[in-house]
């Protein structure tokens, strides 16, 4: 036995024959101490854990915060748009909707361009009494961002199938977040359109914004069938396959301009008759 006070050994007993300082004293101590060393390293997983958690959190991007980083790639270099994944859903479904957006608000500001000359112009600016001196905002925008929502859904459901049918079909996730960074350069053509429409020029108006819808619900589709085709199945079953994509896209959106679009387009008429 060694003393704990002047390191003298010993056989037995319970107290140091040299100083006197006793052996269980230091037992018990030694005991304290081993059993405070499994408690302490106890913790050290669970406390691990969470500065892992934490530091996991503190690295999560924020989903909108670097949608301008993203916006600003896609621009200049599209090809980049078929890279993206299921992590820019998010992005996808915000660049369908200011796709949407921006097409809504050019065909209200030529409307309404046309609606205020037709009430003559100036003049009725500055009236207080009379007819309302422009067009309702939320319903016409409403009405064009609803058709824009059928034709975009139309070719989305187009593709989704399409890919189905080709087997191996990417999920539904991915194909928004490559879809949606596809359509962001034509939103900068929407924006040019919105411009044509505060001028009031109608003919560019209605030519940027209809290129930019055909783009958008016919070729496309058929680009990006083709793409991802060739990954699969043979060149030449995949320029069908994306052919056969784009006219299907093209049927279902005549049928929605014969079904919805033409009803609408009769009652502005109408409406500008009237004035």
């Amino acid at each position: 036995m060694l003393c704990p006070s002047c390191h003298c050994e010993q056989a037995a007993g319970n107290f140091c024959s040299v100083c006197g300082s006793s052996f269980r004293e230091s037992e018990t101590y030694d005991d304290a101490i081993y059993e405070v060393i499994p408690v302490a390293e106890s913790y050290a997983p669970a406390e691990s854990a969470l500065l892992t958690r934490v530091s996991r959190n503190a690295d999560e991007p924020n989903r909108l915060s670097g949608y301008t980083d993203y916006f600003q790639r896609i621009i200049k270099n599209p090809s980049q748009a078929l890279a993206s994944d299921h992590d820019h859903f998010y992005y996808g479904m915000l660049s369908v909707g200011i796709y949407m957006a921006t097409f809504a608000l050019s065909f209200y500001f030529l409307a309404n361009k046309i609606y205020t000359a037709m009430l003559g112009g100036l003049s009725t600016l500055f009236s207080e009494q009379g007819s309302q001196q422009a067009l309702p905002f939320i319903n016409f925008t409403s009405s064009i961002f609803f058709f824009v929502l059928l034709f975009v859904g139309s070719a989305v459901v187009c593709m989704y199938t399409a890919n189905l049918l080709m087997g191996k079909g990417m999920s539904f996730k991915r194909l928004i977040a490559q879809y949606g960074s596809v359509v962001l350069p034509f939103s900068c053509l929407n924006l040019i359109a919105i411009v044509f429409g505060l001028a009031g020029y109608t003919t560019l108006t209605l030519f940027t914004a209809g290129l930019s819808l055909f783009f958008t619900i016919s070729i496309l589709p058929a680009l990006f069938i083709y793409h991802h085709g060739l990954h699969r199945t043979a060149s030449t079953r995949s320029f069908y396959w994306s052919i056969g994509t784009s006219a299907v896209s093209m049927i279902v959106s005549y049928l929605i301009v014969r079904t919805f679009v033409l009803e609408f387009l009769t009652q502005i008429v109408n409406v500008g008759n009237s004035l």
